[in-house]
């Protein structure tokens, strides 16, 4: 990850650096940044911003990220922001710079431009000890979206359930303890909607469990659950060609799980906090699962699976029973890349957020707000609902039609929460940009690691106190 470093004067040397806008740089939008090569073989850059700032956390990120997307050209090593700044904003800064110019893992045979950033950052702080302070606590959140945007990128051959499984078991080194349920573990634990989607796959599914102890290991954990499809054809009711190998992105809210637990141990949280990653491979094969087949879910309710391609819903079901029986969690988070119709609804910028209660809506959306991820709440309509009724089974797994599907698959895991509080994060939308910005190299985000590190770090400092969900 790209070095920084805080400062109360401007270094004598950088590859580029970025002043405010002076007055003849009208060419120089609002938070924008422009650089030019200069006489001395560097670069010169102009911000779209006053001599002596005020910057939102919010308006220091996009700054930031637009320097970063000047900024990642060859001959760039080092860049120095040369634009006084608060600590929050300078901190904020560097966070946007650093998603914005590090490059998504390359599998290229031969070095491109595309992977060019600068290797070092330096900003100007009005306070650049308490810059300095935040940063420390705000890095591990930027290397673990850098790693869960990673993972998400690597395409299915290289990324299985397996190696899936062996990058949460490195978090071991970090103290958090990883267990596997696959096999005839899976089935003694009755994961029956996992093992059904991973049926036609020659990669067999799994139930990752990563565990953070907190200061307390016997108290009633955050449980984040994330869908871990690494590869998704649809199953026998397979997708369309066009558009299909999108789908090895279609573990995002595992990676986001992942990155989560990261942070936990790198802050050393006092928060107890477990993860559970529901890992399979939607494959069409002679084992698949058939439209009509019912199956029978951790919890004992049997579900008819009318559309094999609505397979995340089946191993999120799954994996927030377990949670419910193994761990009885104060609040159960659970995100994924679920349904087109979240991104019909709210586009590339806000996820889905669903919930049974108003305590943990508010939780998530101020989570949110803090990291910069924004989320809307819609509506979970599950009392006098039909949709779902089965005339073989307890339920099915969607409703055909217009039906609003993004709102029936946060029914259909509504009731298997438990318990406890439970709020769903649909993030088909948000999870990739769709092209190349200033704010974005085209690709995934790593969407969700900096939310519920936010969460985390709410509940560390607010604990969760609520008797109604």
């Amino acid at each position: 990850m790209i070095s920084v470093r805080f400062v109360g004067a401007a270094p004598a040397q950088a590859d580029a650096r970025i002043r405010p806008r002076p007055a003849s740089a009208a060419e120089v939008s609002d938070l924008g940044c422009v650089l030019y090569a200069d006489a001395t073989g560097g670069f010169t850059g102009f911000a779209g911003v006053e001599a002596e700032p005020t910057l939102t956390p919010e308006a220091a990120e996009t700054l930031g990220r637009r320097i970063g997307a000047a900024a990642a050209r060859p001959g760039v090593g080092s860049v120095s922001v040369e634009i006084p700044l608060g600590a929050e904003a300078a901190a904020a800064l560097a966070e946007g710079l650093i998603l914005r110019a590090e490059p998504l893992p390359a599998l290229r045979s031969k070095p491109s431009d595309d992977d060019a950033r600068p290797d070092a950052l330096v900003i100007l702080a009005r306070d650049p000890d308490r810059a300095a302070a935040l940063w420390t606590r705000r890095a591990p959140v930027v290397e673990a979206t850098l790693w869960a945007r990673g993972l998400v990128h690597l395409p299915a051959n290289r990324l299985g359930p397996a190696e899936l499984e062996a990058e949460a078991q490195s978090l071991a080194a970090q103290g958090v303890s990883v267990t596997s349920l696959a096999g005839g573990a899976l089935d003694a634990a009755g994961l029956g909607l996992i093992a059904a989607v991973g049926r036609g796959a020659a990669r067999p599914p799994r139930l990752v469990i990563l565990e953070w102890p907190g200061a307390d290991p016997a108290a009633p954990p955050l449980a984040l659950i994330g869908k871990g499809i690494v590869f998704d054809t649809g199953g026998i009711s397979i997708k369309p060609a066009a558009g299909m190998e999108e789908m090895k992105g279609d573990m995002g809210g595992a990676a986001a799980v992942l990155g989560a637990l990261k942070v936990a141990a790198a802050w050393n949280s006092p928060l107890r906090v477990v993860g559970l990653l529901a890992i399979a491979e939607n494959a069409v094969g002679g084992a698949a699962t058939r439209p009509g087949d019912v199956v029978a879910a951790c919890d004992g309710t049997t579900v008819e699976i009318v559309d094999t391609d609505a397979e995340g819903r089946l191993v999120l079901a799954d994996a927030l029973a377990y949670a419910a029986r193994a761990f009885s969690p104060f609040l159960s988070v659970d995100l994924a890349t679920l349904t087109g119709a979240v991104v019909r609804s709210l586009g590339r910028w806000r996820a889905g957020l669903f919930s049974t209660g108003d305590a943990a809506a508010a939780r998530l959306t101020r989570a949110a707000d803090a990291a910069r991820e924004p989320v809307w709440r819609l509506p979970l309509m599950r009392a006098g609902d039909d949709a779902l009724d089965s005339p073989v089974a307890d339920l099915k797994n969607c409703a055909w039609g217009t039906a609003p599907d993004a709102i029936h698959a946060a029914s259909f895991l509504s009731r298997f929460a438990g318990a406890g509080a439970w709020a769903h994060l649909d993030i088909a939308g948000t999870a990739e940009a769709p092209a190349t910005t200033d704010r974005d190299r085209r690709g995934p985000r790593g969407w969700g690691v900096r939310l519920l590190a936010e969460l985390i770090a709410d509940l560390e400092t607010e604990p969760w106190t609520s008797s109604r969900p």
